[in-house]
């Protein structure tokens, strides 16, 4: 991360006010990012969504969804979102990448084959998602520090997150802005483009359960074009990509059903910035690239160190108050 101090930029969480900065960034993902849909609606719904989860006191990691957004002088830059636990009520779905073995002793051959299975989760783990930085703002590595900060609210929080944390990466999509997973397998199934197809998973998963097809996709079957886009991220996501495996994360062997995007895992207490981080007091010397005020009331900054006044107001701290940095 870079050193220098960047000036007025807070990450904190999502509130009513920022549903027309948020729906701007939503405007410039593009398709594949399902958890940020360009719906003012739906945006609307999953901001309340959040406000509602930060109030919550829960005995166990539930349904709740944490937003968190990054602002510059003011304006809305990024956004991203911890989900305490997958699936419930609406399941989860993810392609497992498995092996089948076929063996005839009479022709001496022995393979193992690899297949796609579909696998149904109602109780899975916490995931991070939603992470978008603006591109006017990218070149200043202000996505490494907005990742970053949800781990210090996993870090204060651990109570409403389960052990184990996963993400779904974007999967890869052409210069022709075609998904070469979802045009060579599912679309078969759906009659319907990627981008809908994509919008539609976002409001209600009920239909990818009458639609998916039920058995094991041998994917030595598969055109090669398909074959090289599964477990391939996003040209756009593979910074994040990079990031979360310099953080402890590793490829589970699950891909998204319509992009065949990669999944990453960690457990939580083995996530760096989570391993690296230390309690101190508002006013404690201290080095660090990220700032946190330690409460549910979440506020983080990116700094090296804390030195003025107007720091400690960024994170509505005073002097004395307990801070987290990593």
């Amino acid at each position: 991360m870079p050193k220098e101090k960047i000036e007025n930029c807070l990450i904190r969480p999502v509130k009513e006010a920022d549903l027309d900065g948020v729906y701007e960034l939503a405007l410039e993902t593009g398709p594949g990012m399902t958890s940020l849909p360009a719906d003012k609606a739906m945006l609307k719904s999953k901001i309340q969504e959040s406000i509602n989860s930060f109030k919550i006191e829960p005995t166990e990691p539930g349904n709740e969804a944490y937003r968190f957004v990054m602002e510059l002088d003011g304006k809305i830059i990024g956004i991203a979102a911890i989900r305490a636990r997958v699936g419930g009520f609406d399941p989860s779905y993810s392609y497992e990448i498995c092996l089948a073995r076929h063996s005839s002793e009479s022709l001496k051959v022995d393979k193992e084959v690899p297949y796609l299975k579909l696998v149904k989760d109602h109780k899975g783990p916490s995931i991070i998602s939603s992470l978008f930085v603006a591109p006017a703002y990218r070149s200043k590595g202000l996505g490494k520090y907005l990742s970053a900060a949800r781990f210090l609210f996993m870090a204060d929080f651990p109570e409403r997150f389960t052990d184990t944390i996963i993400a779904e990466m974007r999967g890869y999509i052409d210069e022709a802005g075609r998904s070469p997973f979802w045009e060579g397998t599912v679309r078969h199934f759906f009659d319907m483009d990627f981008d809908q197809a994509d919008y539609l998973s976002s409001k209600d998963k009920g239909f990818i359960a009458d639609l998916m097809p039920q058995y094991p996709i041998y994917i030595p079957l598969l055109r090669d074009e398909v074959i090289e886009a599964i477990a391939k991220v996003h040209d756009k996501t593979a910074p994040a990509l990079k990031f979360l495996e310099s953080q402890g994360f590793t490829k589970d062997g699950h891909v998204d059903i319509f992009d065949a995007g990669p999944r990453v895992q960690a457990k939580v207490q083995e996530i760096k910035t989570i391993k690296d981080s230390k309690l101190a007091k508002l006013g404690d010397e201290i080095e660090a690239n990220l700032v946190s005020n330690s409460k549910l009331d979440f506020r983080v900054i990116p700094i090296t160190g804390l030195s003025s006044g107007a720091e400690a107001e960024l994170l509505e701290l005073q002097a004395g108050e307990r801070i987290r940095f990593a």
